[in-house]
């Protein structure tokens, strides 16, 4: 149900830092018509505060908690699986799910580049699903109905910047679907190139002068998406005291982009999407917390046909290293394999000799792709990831547990995330356009959901997109997706007046201008 609970509140802000191309697919048909007159234009923005949980918003945030009640908060909100940075990000800016979009974790093996380490799942080639960068550049830009509207991206993160560079920032690499091309926004910060940039293993910028960017651009954008990654890497580096002490900061740099918003008049044709890409967990961190199993899986590949594990952290991506292996024979395989790492001694040894179980820690294992010799392991069915990005087994950690393989780049770190308990993530639409709601809850239709459960009220980060594109007049039907499937999410309709008297209502700008 809804539940007003407030109404409108002014936004705190704060003054205090702290430091720390290619061409576009031809127009589609439903290409809006531009208005007929008027100089107003909507502002659209989304911010992602990595890893921030919703019970993290309230009176230490004042910013976050203002926007929170003078907007529509939804209590219940999902991340896509697994829970990590890139897949998650990637679904906000396509609105489908991993298993279409191909970015289906935050590390992989890149058979293409015919190494076996493992990489960050970065690469421009394998997003196979159209952004909204490219949609409003076709759909408005190309088409003529809006020639002059801009996209921008300030991303804290490297791996961020290097996923949605467009397809023609890796020339000689054909996108995995050939049917989509990609362009990056137009403005487009590398976060690398920042004096305060911190080098691996961290790979980001503070937010302090992450936001200065965000600022600098705002006169230049229409569409605007960000992150600020202090919450989590403060998390990862420094467990929850350290993601304490930098929340605050992070709440006055959300102040500052509203203040500036306000101060420039753009506040009110302005819609402010506040949302993160998952949950954390403060497991312990220690040699008990961390599993390995690639141990496991070297003694099994002395029978069996070998495999790597490629950790991100509450998951854990097992891959054939023989690409050749048939769908019959791939799926016989895995069954004592994925026994074996779910603690079966006898599965093992009748596997291979001398094969043992891996340490406890490991809470479920799920076929990628759908095994009939084993169907009850399958990926469940509110999961929709099962991309060969992913791997050809995935394992799930428990709580308190994460996966660090041996010789693999990616180590165990604080502040885990990635598997069931980290799915729970933050949505609240805020702003001062007109057709925002104020001070509304978007609760639960069922009591204590698990994080596999998916009600039809709640938000999820595939939602993100079609409300975007909604808000610019834009309605891509399946006709307009190479597989002719659609959005996987949907318009966060709970948040937006029209909806209140029209369960299908015209949106509210045409590629962003406002009519008469």
């Amino acid at each position: 149900m809804l539940r007003d609970f407030c109404t409108a509140a002014a936004v705190s802000t704060a003054a205090a830092f702290v430091s720390a191309c290619g061409s576009s697919p031809a127009p589609g048909v439903g290409a809006p018509t531009p208005p007929d007159g008027g100089d107003r234009k909507l502002t659209v923005l989304v911010v992602v505060v990595d890893s921030l949980m919703p019970h993290e918003i309230g009176p230490g945030t004042p910013n976050l908690q203002a926007l929170k009640e003078s907007g529509t908060f939804y209590a219940e909100s999902r991340a896509v699986f697994s829970a990590e940075t890139i897949p998650n990000h990637v679904a906000m800016m396509t609105g489908v799910n991993p298993d279409r979009n191909g970015i289906a974790a935050n590390k992989f093996i890149d058979f293409d580049s015919g190494s076996l380490d493992d990489v960050d799942l970065a690469l421009p080639e394998k997003l196979t699903a159209t952004t909204v960068f490219s949609w409003l550049r076709r759909d408005c830009v190309d088409s003529g109905a809006a020639p002059a509207l801009r996209t921008g991206a300030v991303l804290s993160k490297k791996y961020l910047f290097d996923v949605f560079a467009g397809d023609a920032a890796n020339p000689d690499r054909e996108n995995d679907n050939p049917t989509v091309f990609n362009v990056q926004p137009d403005e487009y910060w590398d976060p690398t190139g920042s004096p305060a940039y911190l080098p691996d293993p961290d790979e980001h910028t503070p937010d302090a002068p992450t936001m200065q960017e965000v600022l600098s651009r705002l006169d230049a954008v229409d569409f605007l998406f960000v992150n600020l990654g202090d919450v989590d890497r403060a998390a990862h580096a420094f467990e929850q005291p350290g993601r304490a002490a930098v929340l605050p900061s992070t709440d006055t740099q959300i102040g500052l982009l509203v203040e500036e918003l306000q101060s420039s008049g753009r506040w009110d044709d302005t819609v402010l999407i506040i949302v993160s890409d998952h949950g954390m967990d403060y497991s312990a961190h220690n040699p008990v917390a961390a599993i390995s199993v690639q141990p496991t899986l070297d003694a099994l590949g002395a029978c069996l046909p070998p495999m790597l594990g490629v950790p991100n952290g509450g998951t854990n991506g097992l891959f054939f290293t023989d690409r050749t292996l048939s769908a019959a024979e791939r799926d016989a395989v895995l069954v004592p394999v994925r026994a074996c790492l779910l603690g079966d001694a006898a599965a093992c040894t009748a596997a291979c000799a001398g094969a043992t179980p891996p340490a406890a820690g490991i809470l479920e294992a799920w076929y990628v792709q759908p095994n009939g010799l084993d169907p009850s392991a399958n990926l469940p069915e509110s999961i929709h990831s099962g991309h060969e990005n992913l791997g050809d087994l995935v394992l799930i950690a428990d709580d308190a547990y994460k996966f660090a393989e041996p010789g693999s780049s990616g180590q165990a770190v604080t502040g885990n995330h990635g598997h069931l308990e980290t799915f729970h993530n933050t949505m609240l639409i805020s702003g001062g356009a007109p057709w925002v709601r104020r001070g509304v809850v978007v609760e639960a239709s069922a009591p204590n959901p698990g994080p596999l459960d998916r009600l039809p009220e709640q938000s999820e980060n595939i939602d993100v997109a079609p409300t975007v594109l909604w808000l610019f007049g834009l309605q891509p039907g399946p006709g307009e997706f190479p597989d002719g499937e659609g959005f996987d999410g949907r318009v966060l309709s709970q948040a937006f007046t029209p909806f209140l008297t029209d369960v299908n209502p015209p949106p509210p700008t045409a590629c962003g201008r406002f009519g008469d």
